[in-house]
């Protein structure tokens, strides 16, 4: 006998396809990098995020807990594009200090370009993951990504190119300096600094020279 019964429907939606979670996760990130840079890291919330988002706030924490993970996932992705960037810039074989020249001029010349991301990064005061000290920038990669600097930097010390005989300066002293220019030159756009181009590459020429050994 022909069974006539309805059929139950199957209740709740369908499942997510790691496709459907991977490219919700990158709607989310990409509308967190747009929220941080307008509002910072106080002024963006996951009730405006899930409205950019076009989704109910509830559902957000389905991919992040919270805001600070948000932008820890944030910095992991910026901090490892610029790594990408910087171990490209000396995959070609040259001395020391044209390797820390490029490196330096490709690093202002990342954030001068990604002004967004500078602001996420360097606008939004670090803290302390862990009771340890250990801090959200260390989780996300940034000295691994500027290491590269420091491995340089070290090359130079122990051929006496540097007057400063410690890598671990020497390696201050270029971020300072690499942050510092990207910042006048990201947040004081009403100055005529010229053409950006030249003064990323004169600021790395005078950051050079400045470290040379006499």
């Amino acid at each position: 006998m022909t069974d006539i019964r309805p059929k139950t429907a199957t209740r709740g939606r369908p499942r997510r396809t790691q496709s459907d979670t991977a490219e919700m996760r990158a709607r989310i990130m990409r509308a967190a990098r747009d929220l941080f840079a307008r509002d910072g890291y106080e002024g963006m919330s996951m009730r405006k995020l899930a409205a950019a988002v076009g989704c109910a706030p509830a559902a957000l924490y389905a991919y992040f807990p919270n805001k600070r993970a948000l932008l820890r996932v944030l910095w992991q992705d910026i901090f490892g594009e610029l790594g990408g960037v910087l171990s490209d810039t000396i995959a070609t074989p040259a001395d020391p200090l044209t390797h820390l020249h490029r490196l330096l001029t490709e690093t202002i010349r990342f954030w001068v370009q990604r002004p967004d991301d500078f602001r996420a990064i360097f606008l939004i005061q670090d803290e302390p993951l862990e009771p340890d000290g250990t801090y959200m920038a260390d989780d996300a990669g940034a000295r691994t990504s500027l290491g590269l600097i420091r491995e340089v930097a070290g090359k130079a010390v122990s051929l006496g190119l540097l007057s400063i005989a410690d890598p671990d300066r020497a390696t201050s002293v270029c971020v300072a300096a690499i942050n510092g220019a990207a910042l006048n030159l990201i947040t004081i756009p009403e100055y005529d600094w010229g053409d950006d181009e030249t003064v990323i590459s004169d600021m790395a020429t005078t950051i050079i020279n400045g470290l040379k050994a006499s």
